[in-house]
């Protein structure tokens, strides 16, 4: 979550339009509040249990939408197909089998089960026979954090180390460039972070990164107790270690090895893709893109996460365009592209997979425009919960995000249509700008805006749910991006792009 910043409402330019255009009037009263609120009703629904990426309910959300847009005669958008089909591995790993093996120098063994209390930062399974070495919590200079390790032969070893908990990246720093081959780490929080059962999607910028980075690919996380039974055999603890100012020794006299297998999840997903053709057949094959996600972040600890204005409220708004577009008697000359992002609230994958594999060439692309949240009137609180910015001083307000950043021309036209809708827009969001879709587009140079009603209490939670949408406010996102598909789709000169 971003602090508050100072909100920057504009007021209407004198300049501005009034009244809504007639030649795409007649779809834009065809915006229709109850059809609005039968679309979130059902995208936010039990049954889909919060349309979670790979889960039987996205799916439903997705041949919904489909059939929603079929049945408004919109074309299929991939070919023949309205699904584009992706698949992507699940960043955090499954534990298949877990182990500890300890073989001492009388040949007895103890096999230790680490199911539960080990986590690991790697690619791939983990089968480590080495010496081991402990190096306690760690001490020595911040010139060189090999000095750590006071003369320790930790080279081409296995490294217990046991930090304090603001130290461990350094000591796992110092291993590494003393010539450590492997890292265990006792870390109780790291350990059971990576443990396999998924973080709820609130965290899901923590859960980004729990793909490693290059290099970090061998280490592994265990919980303290395992450590305690670790060291039992040369009669110490961490209790002891700390107590005696944390020197490190060699665990000798025993055989160690460590098992961990790692089982990969697939989630195979699917963005949804309509097309409708423009008018004119020398612009039809250039188009309007517009988008926001589709899917939600599913159930956790037994409760339902509807996503009612995330982003159940935006792909409704993507339906009533859809809607407007096909009851007016006449297209805008260009063509436009629909789009429902599958898997957005695990990174922006479906608008990466669609930019990488769009359905028409990226250079035909005009504009792009995304709907994430856009039902709601932004509320803000501090941290002890006391409300500095009420949601009833912000019914007529959406953040206007990226409008500034690839063609001037853009915002002008946001403003000329916002005319007779009434908006009071707000820049001051700009630090959402890579948290949802269009900021792939934009990665690829087309020009992009991002509407954003603001964030609220119930943001990635179960209490985000339909009767606290602003249907109202939906109407009106959806009139205002229905007017700019039309106004820009229509324009005989593309918008130019400052980057070209």
């Amino acid at each position: 979550m971003f602090t508050s910043a100072v909100l920057c409402c504009l007021t209407l330019s004198t300049l501005a339009q009034q009244e809504v255009d007639p030649a795409y009037r007649q779809g834009y009263e065809k915006i229709d509040k109850k059809e609005i609120y039968s679309w979130i009703e059902f995208l936010s629904s039990d049954e889909l249990a919060g349309r979670d990426t790979g889960t039987a309910g996205y799916n439903v959300a997705s041949k919904y939408v489909a059939s929603e847009m079929e049945a408004m005669g919109v074309q299929p958008g991939n070919k023949s197909s309205f699904f584009q089909p992706f698949s992507m591995v699940r960043r955090q790993r499954l534990l298949n089998e877990a182990y500890l093996s300890i073989k001492g120098a009388d040949g007895k063994e103890e096999k230790i089960e680490l199911k539960g209390k080990v986590g690991v930062v790697s690619r791939r399974d983990v089968r480590w026979k080495e010496r081991w070495v402990f190096a306690g919590k760690g001490t020595g200079s911040d010139s060189d954090s090999r000095d750590v390790f006071h003369g320790l032969p930790v080279k081409d070893s296995v490294v217990l180390i046991a930090p304090d908990k603001s130290e461990a990246g350094r000591w796992a720093w110092g291993a590494r460039a003393a010539g450590a081959r492997r890292i265990v780490v006792v870390s109780d929080e790291q350990a059971r972070r990576r443990i396999g059962s998924r973080l709820p999607q609130r965290a899901r910028y923590r859960i980004e990164a729990e793909w490693s980075p290059a290099g970090d690919d061998e280490i592994v996380y265990i919980t303290s107790d395992i450590a305690d039974r670790i060291l039992k055999r040369w009669d110490t603890s961490l209790e002891k270690m700390r107590k005696s100012g944390g020197a490190g020794r060699i665990l000798d006299g025993a055989e160690f090895e460590l098992v961990v297998e790692l089982k990969e999840t697939i989630d195979k997903t699917r963005n949804v893709v309509g097309f409708i053709p423009g008018s004119d057949p020398k612009l039809r094959d250039e188009a309007v893109v517009i988008g926001g996600h589709l899917d939600h972040v599913g159930e956790h600890d037994g409760k339902i996460f509807n996503g009612a204005d995330d982003n159940a409220s935006g792909s409704t708004a993507l339906l009533a365009v859809c809607r407007a577009l096909m009851a007016n008697p006449r297209r805008p000359r260009r063509s436009t592209v629909i789009v429902f992002f599958g898997a957005e609230e695990r990174g922006l994958h479906g608008s990466r997979y669609y930019v990488d594999n769009p359905t028409l060439p990226i250079e035909k692309m005009v504009c792009m425009f995304n709907m994430d949240m856009v039902g709601r009137n932004e509320e803000r609180r501090d941290r002890s919960g006391k409300v500095t910015e009420k949601a009833a001083d912000n019914v007529d307000c959406l953040h206007v995000i990226g409008s500034k950043r690839h063609s001037l021309e853009l915002d002008p036209w946001i403003h000329k249509v916002n005319g007779p809708i009434g908006f009071k827009f707000e820049y001051d969001e700009e630090g959402v700008w890579n948290r949802s879709d269009q900021y792939n587009f934009a990665a690829k140079g087309v020009p992009v805006t991002f509407f954003f009603a603001g964030f609220h209490a119930d943001y990635h939670k179960p209490t985000d749910t339909i009767e606290k949408i602003n249907f109202d406010k939906v109407v009106r996102v959806s009139r205002l991006v229905y007017s700019l598909v039309f106004e820009v789709g229509d324009r005989p000169r593309r918008l130019r792009n400052n980057r070209l």
